[in-house]
């Protein structure tokens, strides 16, 4: 549980869910692409940031407590990522392998790690500046939406590629910083974890819920 524990807050600290919250959690200083269908995920992008802006930089929103930052979250969470879709990529072969009620409990279990840590970063990243900054096309339904955003303290940008899908309706897939897929080094993470421990899924799920309940914990 201690590796476990340890990669996990490596895991926090970085990649995935990092870039996910600071994005989320951005300003915006995008160009609109709404009215430019070839621009379409370049504007869903756009879009999603700006709706996290507003709800939850707003003024009214210093008066928002935890459990509202996750509701809120969790609806632009469930409209715009395709959390299956990642989970069943993080997991692998073991994906394949699991029951139905281990794939619904390992998607349910990462979609609420991915609010948890959202909801954790919201007050940090207020002041974050986000734009679109170009796209391209990834496959027969894909698409790359490059993005940036500049840290206020060191100014200097950080770069963050969003890939969107397009399967009657855009949902984000995976994200890129600095070059490094942070599906793939989920996937590496846990297959590495899952492959030491027999393949035992229910006591991934287990770990996971118990380190975010101590991490809940006052």
């Amino acid at each position: 549980m201690r590796q476990l524990a340890r990669e996990l807050a490596i895991m926090n600290a970085r990649r995935f869910v990092y870039g996910l919250a600071m994005l989320l959690l951005s300003g915006i200083a995008a160009p609109s692409y709404a009215t430019e269908p070839s621009r379409a995920p370049s504007a869903f992008v756009a879009d999603l940031a700006e709706k996290t802006h507003a709800a939850l930089l707003a003024p009214n929103s210093q008066t928002f407590s935890s459990a509202d930052r996750q509701r809120h979250l969790g609806g632009l969470l469930n409209t715009s990522f395709d959390v299956p879709r990642i989970a069943s990529f993080v997991l692998g072969r073991y994906w394949q392998e699991a029951s139905e009620v281990e794939r619904h409990d390992f998607t349910a279990v990462l979609r609420e790690f991915m609010l948890r840590v959202m909801s954790r970063n919201f007050t940090g990243y207020s002041e974050r500046s986000f734009r679109v900054i170009g796209q391209r096309a990834e496959g027969p339904a894909g698409t790359v939406v490059h993005t940036e955003i500049n840290h206020p303290a060191s100014g200097q940008p950080i770069r963050v590629a969003w890939h969107v899908i397009d399967r009657g309706g855009y949902r984000i897939v995976d994200m890129s910083v600095a070059g490094v897929s942070m599906a793939q080094a989920k996937r590496d993470e846990f297959s590495s974890y899952l492959w030491g421990n027999g393949g035992d899924l229910p006591d991934l799920i287990y770990r996971l819920q118990s380190i975010m309940s101590a991490q809940q914990s006052p």
